[in-house]
């Protein structure tokens, strides 16, 4: 269930949006945007419509200083702005905290204009890394399945190689969704094989699950108790099985999730 962006704000000593025309010079980038790429035909399409309609949707930014603002929703917006040629635009001004800023301007980026799936997994992440989010506290905010969200962050196990094919667009998340959890060695050669012999999504899983049965160090088991452990502490997981002998290795990004997970099973 989708949330408006007001009820994000947690922090009950925010200020009431005010609304202001602000000289877009004055207004910098944010600095937790989510989105890395911007399709330059839309991006071209809303200049357009600036041009002839103005800025019908107000971004909202929070001041920094006396006369300089920082974006927190409306990235795609300020950038047509430019192109366009305005020197003042609609904004609302709201005081938030840095953790509800990141939030509202990755729901923005979901709900307006969905980001493509790594774009996402990273901001998802970063909220991961900067605020100790867990999983099921991501979809709560971003009005998300907590599922959705625990197999996004599993994108982060990507390689770098297999990442920039699947924004590039030479392969899709269907072909690639079932390489997340193999070594990125073994992931890169299987994309070579995806591209050259243009193997259908069907046709890789088939791949990937014949090396989990010829590889006991890769079955179905420990990769479900993987996902398993990963989903349930929000954190990376090592699950080893050597002659039906397990091995569970947990790592958490702090003292404070460590206890809660404990505070879990007991």
């Amino acid at each position: 269930m989708k949330r408006s962006l007001s009820s994000l704000i947690t922090d009950t000593n925010v200020r009431e949006f005010n609304a202001l025309e602000i000289e877009v010079k004055l207004i910098k980038e944010s600095s937790s945007q989510a989105r890395t790429e911007f399709n330059d035909s839309k991006l071209n399409e809303l200049t357009e419509s600036i041009r002839k309609n103005g800025v019908l949707q107000p971004l909202i930014v929070q001041e920094v200083t006396g006369d300089q603002y920082e974006l927190i929703a409306g990235e795609r917006r300020l950038r047509a702005s430019k192109l366009a040629g305005l020197e003042r635009i609609p904004c609302l001004v709201k005081d938030v905290s840095s953790r509800d800023a990141a939030v509202i301007g990755l729901v923005e980026n979901i709900q307006r204009d969905q980001l493509n799936a790594i774009d996402e997994s990273t901001g998802f992440q970063h909220l991961v890394e900067t605020y100790n989010l867990e999983s099921k506290e991501i979809a709560l905010l971003v009005g998300k399945s907590r599922s959705y969200v625990s197999n996004s962050l599993r994108l982060s196990k990507l390689s770098l190689k297999v990442i920039s094919s699947l924004k590039s667009g030479e392969v899709t998340m269907g072909q690639i969704r079932p390489l997340i959890n193999l070594p990125n060695s073994l992931q890169e050669k299987i994309l070579d094989e995806i591209k050259l012999l243009r193997l259908s999504s069907r046709q890789v899983e088939d791949k990937v699950r014949s090396i989990h049965t010829s590889d006991p160090s890769t079955d179905e088991m420990t990769i479900f108790y993987k996902n398993y452990f990963e989903d349930k502490t929000g954190s990376k997981a090592i699950v080893q099985n050597k002659k039906d002998k397990f091995k569970v290795i947990l790592n958490f990004n702090s003292s404070t999730a460590l206890k809660e997970f404990v505070e879990k099973i007991n």
